[in-house]
């Protein structure tokens, strides 16, 4: 392979824009931290200290049951909060690569991908559901992105980024992609977004993208 091959091949693709997470307030981290403490103090006590009598597996089971598996959701919880801020949304080219921290019930594990643009029919941001969460009450409007593909396959994430920076991500899916179809009426909530949609249409180095086959939405989903 020749010189020039491999350089090619070596080089990277351009960003177009980069979001990083955003904290939310410290109320959900704080009481999934003390409820973690009074699980641990719970195991120590009602199971060994307090041992149950040899023998008695029932009773065993159930100390073990009602310390154990709380502990284990409210730790999941606070390490999920305590690495929040790895995460990231990013446009490289024709592709969307994003790491997203669910918050609380909005989400089980930590979700990270790779989307190809054109792959998108429609897209938006939907509110999350905030009765999960304290930190959320005071941001009644917190909005996560919603990605729905032509395959059927659908992703959701962006809870710790502000709802600004997923209106931005928005407008350069539309100007990159603009077969894409962009559910979410923005323009009442946002008054700056036309003043930002006439900023990316100017911009010379995002260029549109077309379908590289040519074929309609649904053909994949109709050969399944």
């Amino acid at each position: 392979m020749s010189e020039e091959k491999k350089k090619e091949g070596e080089v990277k693709e351009e960003t177009i824009i980069t979001k990083k997470s955003t904290r939310f307030g410290w109320r959900d981290l704080t009481l999934n931290i003390v409820f973690s403490l009074v699980m641990i103090t719970s195991l120590v006590v009602f199971v060994f200290i307090e041992r149950p009598a040899e023998g008695d597996l029932v009773d065993w089971f159930t100390r073990i049951l009602v310390t154990v598996l709380p502990l284990l959701i409210f730790g999941n919880r606070v390490f999920r909060e305590s690495i929040y801020q790895m995460d990231y949304i990013s446009i490289q080219e024709a592709t969307i690569k994003y790491r997203s921290t669910p918050l609380l019930f909005t989400g089980i594990r930590t979700k990270k991908a790779e989307v190809d643009i054109r792959s998108i029919r429609k897209f938006g941001i939907s509110k999350i559901p905030r009765k999960f969460s304290f930190d959320l009450r005071k941001h009644k409007n917190k909005a996560m992105l919603i990605l729905n593909l032509k395959d059927g396959k659908e992703h959701i994430f962006g809870e710790y980024f502000t709802n600004e920076d997923l209106v931005e991500i928005c407008v350069y899916i539309k100007k990159i992609y603009p077969k894409a179809k962009l559910i979410t009426n923005l323009g009442q909530e946002y008054p700056k977004l036309e003043e930002l949609q006439k900023k990316v249409s100017s911009s010379k180095r995002i260029k549109e993208l077309e379908d590289d086959d040519g074929e309609p939405e649904g053909v994949d989903v109709r050969r399944k």
